[in-house]
């Protein structure tokens, strides 16, 4: 790309902000749960003010990607883009949509580093950025779908859905896939979460009542444990050693293991250092295109996560 179609493309983003600012604004002082702020079609890489689905594209599977994007990195981009290849997705009824979901308030981590509206702008970026890929492969082994920007005010993935669900956005009611890694599954299955509940996983019978899966990616680590140890979690639960929580044998169906793929390690954490270091190269390398050029341009995270300025 040339300095002169870079420069235009960054102010096309800056744009957004003071919009997502506005919309953000608005959403928050509507009482919803769920919307939808933008949406990037495959036909028009330009990011669109939401409308609900046309008839033709509501659809019956939406995968979802639930992240701070504090900033979305390569992680992020291989977790939908194996959920996006078609021999991943062609057992799931058509047609297929993407929601990157933001939620304002998150059950462990307080608001830190890049402003709301500046996310929600990398997320939009993000979402061209994925379909310019997807678009420039070679053998079209991919679905390529429209992605929708959302936020929620809820923090757990069950009220997530049903936020979404009763938002009647998506009118045909589809089947939620979210993607995840392996940590977000621990989360998942953490009865500290559900107190209010006894047992603690009956909060979680609305969700997989409903038919909403879980596709995890795992992730080997030192933190996490070896594949085997990772694969053994999700037994326990098909076993039943999770029934004295209120977890059942039949939600390990709706649990999809994904093998290891080693750019799932690669933390928001990790991509807000390099900035900090001003190692462009670095964030390059975690990132993709648009969100790296946007992040340096932007000079984001040269503040540390308490809003102090990085040393």
């Amino acid at each position: 790309m040339t300095d002169a179609g870079m420069a235009s493309r960054i102010s096309t983003y800056r744009s957004l902000v003071p919009q997502f600012s506005s919309s953000l604004k608005a959403f928050q002082s509507s009482g919803a749960k769920f919307k939808v702020l933008k949406t990037v079609h495959p036909s028009n890489l330009t990011p669109q003010d939401p409308s609900p689905p046309s008839k033709d594209e509501s659809p019956k599977t939406l995968f979802i990607l639930d992240s701070s994007f504090n900033p979305p990195s390569i992680a992020h981009q291989t977790l939908v883009q194996s959920a996006l290849q078609k021999t991943s997705s062609s057992t799931f009824p058509k047609p297929h949509r993407l929601l990157l979901l933001f939620a304002t308030m998150n059950a462990d981590k307080a608001p830190s580093a890049a402003a709301f509206e500046q996310r929600l702008t990398i997320m939009t970026i993000f979402a061209t950025d994925l379909l310019q890929n997807l678009k420039a492969q070679q053998t079209p082994d991919y679905s390529i779908v429209p992605i929708d920007i959302g936020v929620t005010t809820v923090p757990y993935y069950t009220d997530k859905s049903t936020a979404i669900q009763t938002s009647a956005w998506y009118p045909d009611a589809p089947t939620h896939i979210h993607l995840v890694g392996y940590d977000t599954l621990t989360r998942f299955f953490a009865a500290k979460y559900y107190q209010d509940f006894n047992p603690p996983f009956s909060a979680l019978n609305p969700y997989f009542d409903a038919g909403h899966r879980l596709r995890v990616t795992l992730r080997p680590d030192d933190d996490y444990g070896s594949e085997e140890e990772q694969r053994a979690f999700v037994q326990r639960l098909q076993d039943g050693r999770m029934e004295s929580e209120g977890g059942k044998r039949e939600w390990a169906k709706q649990v999809e293991l994904v093998p290891p793929n080693p750019k799932v390690g690669v933390s928001s954490t990790r991509v807000r250092r390099a900035a900090k270091a001003g190692d462009w190269e670095k964030v390059g390398e975690l990132c993709t295109k648009g969100v790296a050029e946007y992040v340096s341009s932007e000079g984001l995270y040269g503040e540390d996560d308490r809003g102090a300025k990085m040393a």
